[in-house]
């Protein structure tokens, strides 16, 4: 427990010094501009963050004995609401598209600006998806081959596709509560007939290698540390 709590703590203290870099360098440019047209990234931020809070507060109970003998039926609950807002945080990634608004003397700092933004979402995505798949392993819901090998790869290719769905069908994470017939429909084509959709794979299949290789990175890190 103790070695987990100080893992932990050094990975909050990246998260919260990410988070301030990106928030600063945002603060700085509003403060230059008195243009307030990227305090969406704070929201979207909130959002990244959202899936870490879940997973750790998950790790962290899983951690407590009487969690294990009252409460392990909640694990598929919060496994499923997790993974649904899960593709927030790599979300940021797209946000580079708003590059183009930028006038020739602001281009630069605000593709550093949102590449914090992205960079900051992706680590605590990848925090997120690395302390989920712990804590399934830990309660036994899958085995430890499956962990390590299958199933974090597969959620990534599930968050770009849900990355897609937020960018170009402007769906919400929140959508699966109020639309899920028509969120389900739109998915669903998306597989049923590529060739029509061949744009969405142009951008889910990209995404998913980048996010992968990206997560293969930061699993090196995680074992050297």
């Amino acid at each position: 427990m103790k070695t987990l709590i100080i893992n932990r703590f050094k990975e909050l203290s990246i998260l919260l010094m990410l988070s301030l870099t990106s928030i600063v360098l945002l603060a700085m440019r509003i403060k230059i501009t008195h243009d307030f047209y990227m305090l969406f990234l704070v929201w979207n931020l909130f959002l990244a963050i959202l899936p870490y809070v879940i997973s750790l507060w998950l790790e962290t109970s899983i951690a407590s004995t009487y969690y294990k003998r009252t409460h392990k039926w909640l694990t598929i609950p919060i496994f499923t609401i997790w993974l649904l807002i899960l593709p927030n945080a790599p979300y940021i990634i797209t946000d580079l598209i708003h590059i183009r608004n930028a006038s020739g003397a602001f281009l630069i700092y605000d593709s550093i600006l949102i590449a914090s933004f992205a960079i900051t979402g992706c680590w605590a995505g990848f925090m997120s998806l690395h302390q989920m798949i712990n804590s399934l392993s830990s309660m036994h819901i899958i085995k430890r081959e499956v962990h390590k090998t299958v199933l974090p790869y597969l959620i990534l290719f599930l968050s770009a596709i849900g990355i897609y769905l937020g960018r170009d069908l402007r769906w919400n994470s929140w959508d699966i509560i109020q639309q899920p017939a028509k969120l389900f429909t739109d998915t669903l084509s998306i597989f049923m007939h590529p060739l029509t959709h061949q744009t969405a794979w142009l951008q889910i299949i990209p995404m998913s290698l980048f996010l992968m290789v990206l997560y293969k990175l930061f699993l090196q890190h995680e074992t050297k540390y």
